[in-house]
Protein backbone atom coordinates (compact mmCIF):
# COMPACT_ATOMS: atom_id res chain seq x y z
CA UNK A 1 0.00 0.00 0.00
CA UNK A 2 2.86 2.33 0.86
CA UNK A 3 4.09 2.04 -2.69
CA UNK A 4 1.00 2.68 -4.32
CA UNK A 5 0.55 5.73 -2.24
CA UNK A 6 4.14 6.81 -3.16
CA UNK A 7 3.59 6.21 -6.55
CA UNK A 8 0.25 8.30 -7.07
CA UNK A 9 2.30 11.21 -4.78
CA UNK A 10 5.04 11.30 -7.55
CA UNK A 11 2.88 10.87 -10.60
CA UNK A 12 0.92 13.99 -8.75
CA UNK A 13 4.72 15.73 -8.71
CA UNK A 14 5.47 15.14 -12.42
CA UNK A 15 2.36 16.24 -12.95
CA UNK A 16 2.59 19.58 -11.25
CA UNK A 17 5.97 20.29 -12.31
CA UNK A 18 4.85 20.01 -15.94
CA UNK A 19 1.30 22.31 -15.79
CA UNK A 20 4.09 24.72 -13.90
CA UNK A 21 6.51 24.69 -16.20
CA UNK A 22 3.47 25.61 -18.88
CA UNK A 23 2.25 28.25 -17.09
CA UNK A 24 5.59 29.68 -16.39
CA UNK A 25 6.48 29.46 -20.03
CA UNK A 26 2.94 31.25 -20.52
CA UNK A 27 3.60 34.31 -18.04
CA UNK A 28 6.79 34.67 -19.53
CA UNK A 29 5.58 34.79 -22.99
CA UNK A 30 2.85 37.52 -21.71
CA UNK A 31 6.30 39.40 -20.59
CA UNK A 32 7.84 39.40 -23.93
CA UNK A 33 5.03 40.29 -25.98
CA UNK A 34 4.99 43.90 -26.48
CA UNK A 35 1.86 46.30 -25.26
CA UNK A 36 -0.40 47.06 -27.83
CA UNK A 37 1.07 50.68 -29.28
CA UNK A 38 -1.75 52.88 -30.37
CA UNK A 39 0.39 54.95 -32.68
CA UNK A 40 0.85 51.96 -34.95
CA UNK A 41 -2.88 50.47 -34.83
CA UNK A 42 -4.71 54.30 -35.82
CA UNK A 43 -5.06 54.94 -39.26
CA UNK A 44 -3.21 58.76 -40.08
CA UNK A 45 -5.59 61.01 -41.42
CA UNK A 46 -4.53 63.51 -44.43
CA UNK A 47 -5.72 65.79 -46.60
CA UNK A 48 -6.04 64.42 -50.20
CA UNK A 49 -4.95 67.02 -52.94
CA UNK A 50 -5.56 70.85 -52.42
CA UNK A 51 -7.19 72.51 -50.14
CA UNK A 52 -9.28 75.30 -51.67
CA UNK A 53 -11.69 78.06 -51.02
CA UNK A 54 -15.21 77.64 -51.00
CA UNK A 55 -16.77 80.96 -50.68
CA UNK A 56 -15.44 84.52 -50.08
CA UNK A 57 -15.71 86.01 -46.59
CA UNK A 58 -17.23 89.47 -47.86
CA UNK A 59 -21.03 88.93 -48.73
CA UNK A 60 -20.76 90.98 -52.02
CA UNK A 61 -18.11 93.14 -53.34
CA UNK A 62 -20.02 95.89 -52.97
CA UNK A 63 -21.45 95.18 -49.52
CA UNK A 64 -19.23 97.46 -47.96
CA UNK A 65 -15.45 99.36 -48.35
CA UNK A 66 -14.30 96.49 -45.71
CA UNK A 67 -11.65 93.75 -46.30
CA UNK A 68 -13.88 90.56 -44.24
CA UNK A 69 -12.52 87.16 -42.61
CA UNK A 70 -14.08 84.16 -41.34
CA UNK A 71 -13.00 81.96 -38.27
CA UNK A 72 -14.64 79.07 -36.69
CA UNK A 73 -17.92 77.63 -38.23
CA UNK A 74 -19.76 74.09 -38.23
CA UNK A 75 -21.71 72.32 -40.77
CA UNK A 76 -24.65 70.51 -40.32
CA UNK A 77 -26.82 68.74 -42.92
CA UNK A 78 -30.45 69.56 -42.97
CA UNK A 79 -33.56 66.98 -43.19
CA UNK A 80 -33.50 67.51 -46.66
CA UNK A 81 -29.96 66.73 -47.60
CA UNK A 82 -29.13 70.35 -48.15
CA UNK A 83 -25.56 71.10 -46.25
CA UNK A 84 -25.71 74.71 -44.20
CA UNK A 85 -22.44 76.28 -43.09
CA UNK A 86 -22.56 78.20 -39.73
CA UNK A 87 -19.43 80.54 -38.65
CA UNK A 88 -17.55 84.08 -37.14
CA UNK A 89 -18.01 85.74 -40.80
CA UNK A 90 -17.01 89.30 -40.32
CA UNK A 91 -15.51 92.67 -41.56
CA UNK A 92 -12.01 93.52 -40.15
CA UNK A 93 -12.92 95.70 -37.50
CA UNK A 94 -13.91 99.87 -38.13
CA UNK A 95 -11.87 103.00 -36.44
CA UNK A 96 -13.04 102.72 -32.48
CA UNK A 97 -13.59 98.76 -32.63
CA UNK A 98 -11.12 96.43 -31.10
CA UNK A 99 -9.80 93.18 -32.85
CA UNK A 100 -11.31 90.11 -31.20
CA UNK A 101 -14.21 91.95 -29.54
CA UNK A 102 -15.96 93.12 -32.57
CA UNK A 103 -17.79 90.19 -33.89
CA UNK A 104 -21.24 90.97 -35.06
CA UNK A 105 -21.97 88.69 -37.34
CA UNK A 106 -22.93 84.96 -37.77
CA UNK A 107 -23.22 83.64 -40.99
CA UNK A 108 -24.94 81.50 -42.84
CA UNK A 109 -24.42 79.42 -46.29
CA UNK A 110 -26.03 77.01 -47.96
CA UNK A 111 -24.71 74.13 -50.87
CA UNK A 112 -25.71 70.74 -52.77
CA UNK A 113 -21.94 70.41 -53.17
CA UNK A 114 -19.97 70.59 -50.22
CA UNK A 115 -16.50 72.53 -52.46
CA UNK A 116 -18.88 74.84 -55.00
CA UNK A 117 -22.32 76.04 -55.15
CA UNK A 118 -22.24 78.04 -52.20
CA UNK A 119 -25.13 80.47 -51.48
CA UNK A 120 -25.14 83.11 -49.28
CA UNK A 121 -27.93 83.36 -46.95
CA UNK A 122 -28.66 85.97 -44.64
CA UNK A 123 -27.02 86.39 -41.35
CA UNK A 124 -28.17 83.82 -38.76
CA UNK A 125 -27.41 85.80 -35.77
CA UNK A 126 -27.04 89.73 -36.04
CA UNK A 127 -25.41 91.43 -33.48
CA UNK A 128 -24.66 94.89 -35.22
CA UNK A 129 -27.04 96.99 -33.04
CA UNK A 130 -26.68 94.23 -29.94
CA UNK A 131 -23.81 93.04 -28.43
CA UNK A 132 -21.68 93.08 -31.70
CA UNK A 133 -20.11 89.78 -30.66
CA UNK A 134 -21.12 86.19 -31.52
CA UNK A 135 -18.28 83.80 -31.58
CA UNK A 136 -17.66 79.88 -32.83
CA UNK A 137 -20.98 78.61 -33.36
CA UNK A 138 -22.07 74.49 -33.42
CA UNK A 139 -25.12 73.43 -34.43
CA UNK A 140 -26.83 69.88 -33.82
CA UNK A 141 -30.39 68.14 -34.10
CA UNK A 142 -31.72 67.66 -30.97
CA UNK A 143 -33.46 64.68 -31.61
CA UNK A 144 -35.63 64.53 -27.90
CA UNK A 145 -37.23 68.00 -28.57
CA UNK A 146 -37.15 67.73 -32.87
CA UNK A 147 -35.42 71.05 -32.85
CA UNK A 148 -32.02 72.32 -33.85
CA UNK A 149 -29.67 73.68 -31.04
CA UNK A 150 -26.65 75.81 -31.36
CA UNK A 151 -23.80 76.26 -28.54
CA UNK A 152 -22.26 79.75 -29.07
CA UNK A 153 -20.15 81.58 -27.61
CA UNK A 154 -21.27 85.48 -26.68
CA UNK A 155 -20.36 88.81 -24.81
CA UNK A 156 -22.81 90.41 -22.23
CA UNK A 157 -21.26 91.67 -19.27
CA UNK A 158 -18.68 88.93 -20.02
CA UNK A 159 -17.86 86.27 -22.72
CA UNK A 160 -19.81 83.20 -21.69
CA UNK A 161 -21.63 80.19 -23.36
CA UNK A 162 -25.02 80.32 -24.16
CA UNK A 163 -28.25 78.57 -26.44
CA UNK A 164 -30.42 79.07 -29.30
CA UNK A 165 -33.04 77.43 -30.70
CA UNK A 166 -34.09 76.53 -34.44
CA UNK A 167 -36.87 74.67 -35.94
CA UNK A 168 -35.56 75.84 -39.80
CA UNK A 169 -31.78 76.35 -39.06
CA UNK A 170 -33.09 80.30 -40.31
CA UNK A 171 -34.68 81.90 -37.32
CA UNK A 172 -32.61 81.29 -33.88
CA UNK A 173 -34.42 81.91 -30.49
CA UNK A 174 -31.67 83.03 -27.99
CA UNK A 175 -31.59 82.29 -24.01
CA UNK A 176 -29.34 84.25 -22.90
CA UNK A 177 -28.71 81.93 -19.93
CA UNK A 178 -25.04 81.36 -19.35
CA UNK A 179 -23.74 77.67 -19.20
CA UNK A 180 -21.88 76.44 -15.87
CA UNK A 181 -21.35 80.23 -15.38
CA UNK A 182 -19.48 79.67 -12.02
CA UNK A 183 -17.72 76.61 -13.32
CA UNK A 184 -16.29 77.60 -16.83
CA UNK A 185 -13.04 79.94 -17.07
CA UNK A 186 -14.14 83.62 -18.95
CA UNK A 187 -13.05 82.71 -22.66
CA UNK A 188 -13.73 79.19 -22.28
CA UNK A 189 -14.85 78.23 -26.80
CA UNK A 190 -15.21 77.17 -29.31
CA UNK A 191 -17.85 74.06 -29.08
CA UNK A 192 -17.79 70.70 -30.67
CA UNK A 193 -21.10 68.87 -30.26
CA UNK A 194 -21.95 65.14 -30.90
CA UNK A 195 -23.67 62.72 -29.32
CA UNK A 196 -21.73 60.22 -26.70
CA UNK A 197 -22.36 56.48 -26.57
CA UNK A 198 -23.83 57.29 -23.10
CA UNK A 199 -27.15 59.23 -25.02
CA UNK A 200 -25.85 62.13 -23.79
CA UNK A 201 -24.76 65.62 -25.83
CA UNK A 202 -20.94 65.62 -25.19
CA UNK A 203 -19.95 69.93 -25.73
CA UNK A 204 -16.52 70.04 -25.97
CA UNK A 205 -14.27 73.39 -25.41
CA UNK A 206 -11.36 74.78 -24.73
CA UNK A 207 -10.59 76.25 -21.50
CA UNK A 208 -7.65 76.38 -18.75
CA UNK A 209 -9.01 76.51 -15.02
CA UNK A 210 -10.65 73.83 -14.81
CA UNK A 211 -10.01 71.28 -11.19
CA UNK A 212 -7.34 74.68 -10.75
CA UNK A 213 -5.31 73.65 -13.53
CA UNK A 214 -3.56 76.56 -15.25
CA UNK A 215 -3.30 74.48 -18.92
CA UNK A 216 -4.85 74.21 -22.06
CA UNK A 217 -7.76 72.36 -21.69
CA UNK A 218 -10.46 70.22 -23.75
CA UNK A 219 -13.54 69.65 -21.65
CA UNK A 220 -16.60 67.66 -21.72
CA UNK A 221 -19.54 69.11 -20.43
CA UNK A 222 -22.75 66.62 -21.02
CA UNK A 223 -25.69 67.04 -21.06
CA UNK A 224 -29.86 65.34 -22.17
CA UNK A 225 -31.62 68.78 -22.71
CA UNK A 226 -29.16 71.93 -23.42
CA UNK A 227 -30.80 73.42 -20.48
CA UNK A 228 -29.49 71.12 -17.53
CA UNK A 229 -25.41 70.42 -17.61
CA UNK A 230 -23.06 67.79 -15.65
CA UNK A 231 -19.82 69.40 -14.51
CA UNK A 232 -17.01 69.85 -17.02
CA UNK A 233 -14.50 67.43 -17.01
CA UNK A 234 -11.25 67.25 -18.44
CA UNK A 235 -10.24 65.74 -21.48
CA UNK A 236 -6.95 66.94 -22.10
CA UNK A 237 -4.47 68.45 -20.52
CA UNK A 238 -1.31 70.41 -21.67
CA UNK A 239 1.23 72.24 -19.34
CA UNK A 240 2.14 74.99 -21.47
CA UNK A 241 0.63 78.26 -19.60
CA UNK A 242 -0.47 79.80 -16.56
CA UNK A 243 -3.35 82.36 -17.61
CA UNK A 244 -5.11 81.22 -20.50
CA UNK A 245 -5.70 78.40 -23.35
CA UNK A 246 -3.30 78.17 -25.79
CA UNK A 247 -5.53 75.48 -28.12
CA UNK A 248 -8.48 76.10 -30.39
CA UNK A 249 -11.18 74.35 -32.10
CA UNK A 250 -11.23 70.83 -30.23
CA UNK A 251 -13.51 68.21 -32.90
CA UNK A 252 -13.86 64.59 -31.70
CA UNK A 253 -14.53 61.69 -33.76
CA UNK A 254 -14.68 57.82 -33.44
CA UNK A 255 -13.18 55.80 -35.93
CA UNK A 256 -12.76 51.56 -36.00
CA UNK A 257 -13.21 51.44 -31.98
CA UNK A 258 -10.53 54.56 -31.79
CA UNK A 259 -10.90 58.27 -31.28
CA UNK A 260 -9.35 61.14 -32.60
CA UNK A 261 -8.78 64.19 -31.21
CA UNK A 262 -8.52 67.31 -33.62
CA UNK A 263 -7.46 70.61 -32.08
CA UNK A 264 -5.52 73.77 -33.18
CA UNK A 265 -2.31 75.06 -31.73
CA UNK A 266 -2.92 78.06 -32.82
CA UNK A 267 -0.72 79.97 -30.60
CA UNK A 268 2.40 78.25 -31.42
CA UNK A 269 1.34 78.02 -35.17
CA UNK A 270 -2.00 79.39 -36.37
CA UNK A 271 -2.94 76.82 -39.47
CA UNK A 272 -1.43 73.63 -36.70
CA UNK A 273 -3.85 71.22 -36.07
CA UNK A 274 -2.68 68.63 -34.31
CA UNK A 275 -4.63 64.89 -33.74
CA UNK A 276 -4.02 62.69 -30.98
CA UNK A 277 -5.42 59.42 -30.71
CA UNK A 278 -7.02 57.11 -27.97
CA UNK A 279 -8.94 54.20 -26.94
CA UNK A 280 -10.50 55.92 -24.31
CA UNK A 281 -12.89 58.87 -25.13
CA UNK A 282 -12.56 60.13 -21.69
CA UNK A 283 -8.61 60.66 -21.46
CA UNK A 284 -5.98 61.98 -24.83
CA UNK A 285 -2.55 61.92 -23.64
CA UNK A 286 -0.78 64.84 -25.37
CA UNK A 287 2.92 63.46 -23.87
CA UNK A 288 2.50 59.90 -25.65
CA UNK A 289 -0.19 60.04 -28.46
CA UNK A 290 0.10 63.07 -31.22
CA UNK A 291 -0.74 60.97 -34.05
CA UNK A 292 0.24 64.13 -36.52
CA UNK A 293 0.51 67.23 -37.57
CA UNK A 294 -2.29 68.87 -40.22
CA UNK A 295 -2.47 72.17 -41.69
CA UNK A 296 -5.14 74.13 -40.86
CA UNK A 297 -6.99 76.45 -38.18
CA UNK A 298 -10.23 75.31 -36.51
CA UNK A 299 -10.07 72.62 -38.79
CA UNK A 300 -14.41 70.78 -39.08
CA UNK A 301 -14.49 67.41 -40.44
CA UNK A 302 -17.65 66.53 -42.25
CA UNK A 303 -18.62 63.49 -44.44
CA UNK A 304 -21.43 64.68 -47.30
CA UNK A 305 -22.75 62.70 -50.29
CA UNK A 306 -20.08 59.67 -49.99
CA UNK A 307 -16.95 61.86 -48.67
CA UNK A 308 -15.24 63.24 -46.00
CA UNK A 309 -13.84 66.56 -46.00
CA UNK A 310 -11.71 68.81 -43.39
CA UNK A 311 -11.72 72.71 -43.45
CA UNK A 312 -9.61 75.33 -42.66
CA UNK A 313 -10.11 79.36 -42.12
CA UNK A 314 -9.48 82.82 -41.05
CA UNK A 315 -7.26 84.15 -39.83
CA UNK A 316 -8.28 88.25 -38.16
CA UNK A 317 -5.39 89.56 -38.09
CA UNK A 318 -5.96 91.97 -41.86
CA UNK A 319 -1.76 91.48 -42.32
CA UNK A 320 -2.04 87.68 -43.62
CA UNK A 321 -2.98 87.79 -47.26
CA UNK A 322 -5.51 86.37 -49.14
CA UNK A 323 -6.52 83.80 -46.47
CA UNK A 324 -9.22 84.99 -44.79
CA UNK A 325 -12.21 82.35 -46.54
CA UNK A 326 -12.84 79.09 -45.67
CA UNK A 327 -11.10 76.03 -47.30
CA UNK A 328 -11.60 72.59 -47.80
CA UNK A 329 -9.74 69.69 -49.01
CA UNK A 330 -11.13 65.68 -48.88
CA UNK A 331 -9.71 63.93 -46.12
CA UNK A 332 -7.82 60.45 -46.38
CA UNK A 333 -6.72 57.65 -43.54
CA UNK A 334 -3.97 56.12 -44.17
CA UNK A 335 -4.22 53.07 -42.99
CA UNK A 336 -0.81 51.69 -41.39
CA UNK A 337 -1.27 47.98 -41.90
Amino acid sequence: MKEIIMLRLNIIIVICAFFGTISCQTNQKRLDTPKKNILEDAEIPYLKGESQQIFDPKPSPDFDENKWFTNDHCFVVDKKGKLHWFGINNPFPPEGKDLYRYHPYLGHLTSNSATKNWKREPFAINEIEGTEYIGAPFVVWHEESNRWVMVVEQWREKRQLEVYWSTDLVNWEETKTPILPNKLWVGTRDPHIMKGPDGKYWIHVVATGNEGMKQSQVLRIRTKDFVNFENPETILGIDDNEWATLIESPFLIERNGLWYLFFTYAHRRYAETLVIVSDNPDHFDYKKNVLTTMFGHAAEIISYKGKEYITSCGPEDAHYLNTHGVTMAELGWLNQK
